[in-house]
């Protein structure tokens, strides 16, 4: 990109009058030209005014800054494996926690990060951990509950606050809470989750998060799983769902976590792509609010 050269005083002075004078002949074009000697000299004084005035100053504009925190991802099977059985866990974390902030400001040799987020950490069938088959407990392979009581503890010592991966928007296809569901349609926690023919809805359409039709059949009708077949959707127009979740983020509150990030949260209300819709971002903001949906 080509720059622009800075004007001094005398190349100011010639823009400004060029522009005055180009005002005057189009304004002497706007009344036929008929302009007296003393309106026709008040553009040259003015021009000398300007000539002899420097540009002004830009200025300063004060900047409000917020607090904030750097993060670190961490996904734990693939960052520190404490026991040498080729998986990391949370005592590896608990290890390289100097290595992310010592705690120490006048130290260099670390990465002076104030807070770490774990991806999912919950039992699952997948590597990825995204299928969550129990909410409050620590996945076998990383370690448990009492590991990650010690991870925010010692990660607190070090001004590290720990958030962690919450997959609120569906279950493991394994969660005893669907498998429940599919087996009988009497079982409470068959509204847990969102069934075609129970809601009247036809089982066709396409994935709000682009994997095709998001209705899995089993046992003869069709569940919502907006991923894929392994995770059913969770049904948050049933209150029990809510609370679940809502205790689910209390419990691990009390673990130690700082907070969470909300996997999936946008498809809570938003299965298909025709649910993009005014409506369905007032459902979300109904949920947000915590204004009743049906059931209340």
């Amino acid at each position: 990109m080509r720059k622009l050269k800075p004007m001094n005083l005398k190349q100011w002075g010639a823009l400004a009058a060029s522009t005055i004078v180009l005002g005057g002949l189009l304004a002497a074009c706007g009344d036929g030209g008929q302009r007296n000697t003393a309106e026709s000299q008040t553009p040259a004084t003015k021009t000398q005014e300007q000539r002899n005035k420097p540009p002004s100053s830009k200025t300063n504009v004060e900047i409000d800054e917020q607090p904030s925190d750097v993060y670190y991802e961490i996904f734990v099977r693939s960052f520190y494996d404490s026991d040498g059985d080729g998986i990391g866990d949370l005592k590896g974390v608990i290890e390289k926690l100097d290595y992310l902030n010592d705690g120490n400001s006048e130290t260099e040799d670390d990465l002076g990060v104030t807070g770490i987020w774990l991806m999912p950490v919950n039992p699952s069938p997948s590597y990825h951990g995204y299928d969550v088959t129990d909410y409050r407990s620590i996945h076998p392979d990383y370690g448990t509950i009492e590991d990650f009581r010690t991870l925010t503890a010692e990660a607190h010592k070090r001004g590290i606050k720990v958030i962690m991966d919450l997959v609120v928007n569906h279950t493991s296809s394994e969660h005893p809470w669907f498998k429940e569901a599919a087996d009988d349609k009497n079982s409470e926690k068959r509204d847990w989750y969102v069934w075609a023919e129970d809601q009247g809805k036809e089982a066709a359409g396409s994935s709000a998060a682009g994997s095709g039709n998001p209705w899995h059949e089993m046992n003869g009708t069709h569940y919502m799983g907006t991923f894929w077949s392994g995770m059913p959707d969770l049904n948050f127009d049933n209150p029990k769902v809510r609370e679940e979740m809502k205790d689910t983020g209390k419990f691990w509150l009390e673990q130690g976590a700082d907070g969470f990030r909300l996997d999936a949260a946008k498809h809570i209300y938003e299965d298909l792509a025709t649910d993009k819709s005014e409506a369905t971002t007032a459902k979300k903001r109904r949920l947000v609010a915590g204004v009743p949906l049906r059931h209340e």
